[in-house]
């Protein structure tokens, strides 16, 4: 796993931003696991996502940096990206499951964007952007619908 503040770092940089963006297809990528610390920053881009987490991390007794979590995850061909992170992101906190959503954008460095895996992406991608945050809290694990 890449270092947290690499991921936060972007995260934080880009939850809130706005603008036309494609969004990147992470449907065709790995999933791996990680922490609910390694995406405060994008669960704090929202203080009703914060407080809600917050309260849910309380009451099952736990602490963000014990919590896993999982999501799609850029894999070892992704020149610069790879091992990071990306929505939707799936935790099972207590008795409930915490789904949060964002648009990816995925661009290289003369901000180029790419919509979906290909050669060229993974070679010159180097920058996620997470926009249009939502979450929802089930019963059930959401993965099952994937």
């Amino acid at each position: 796993m890449r270092a947290r503040g690499a991921l936060a770092s972007m995260i934080a940089a880009t939850a809130l931003a706005g603008g036309p963006a494609l969004a990147f297809d992470t449907s065709k990528l790995g999933y791996g696991s990680l922490f609910l610390g390694d995406i405060a920053r994008l669960v704090d881009a929202s203080p009703k996502l914060r407080q809600e987490v917050k309260a849910a991390l309380a009451a099952a007794n736990k602490k963000a940096d014990e919590q896993l979590c999982e999501s799609p995850r850029f894999p070892g061909p992704w020149e610069n990206l790879h091992g990071e992170h990306v929505a939707p992101f799936v935790c099972h906190i207590g008795d409930k499951w915490l789904r949060v959503d964002a648009k990816v954008r995925v661009t290289g460095p003369k901000g180029e964007v790419f919509e979906a895996e290909t050669a060229r992406a993974m070679k010159r991608a180097s920058k996620i952007a997470q926009t249009n945050l939502t979450w929802a809290w089930t019963p059930d694990d959401p993965r099952k619908t994937r």
